[in-house]
């Protein structure tokens, strides 16, 4: 389930905290696994798409478990429909 999020980039504009935006859970950027980018707003079907993703490993609470802390995977997405940056947990791949 994606949540909302408020994302600190760095000068290269990639992730390095994540913060939960209705939670008080932040978690620290170790790798950035892959970044994906569409100049394209809008899918064929008239729906707006995502237009960047972030693939990143992470250090801080754990989903599920948010009183303890260990490394997981995070998606970070941009969607051109809604303001913002959304979050779900992934492996790390």
């Amino acid at each position: 389930m994606e949540a909302p999020a408020i994302v600190d980039l760095t000068a290269q504009l990639v992730p390095l905290t994540i913060r939960h935006a209705e939670l008080e859970l932040a978690w620290s950027v170790l790798e950035v696994v892959e970044e994906w980018t569409t100049p394209d707003f809008e899918q064929d079907d008239g729906s707006a798409k995502e237009l960047k993703r972030y693939r990143v490993r992470v250090t801080g609470p754990l989903p599920g478990r948010p009183s303890a802390a260990g490394e997981f995977g995070l998606i970070v997405r941009r969607y051109g429909d809604r303001p913002g940056w959304w979050i779900t947990p992934s492996d790390p791949a």
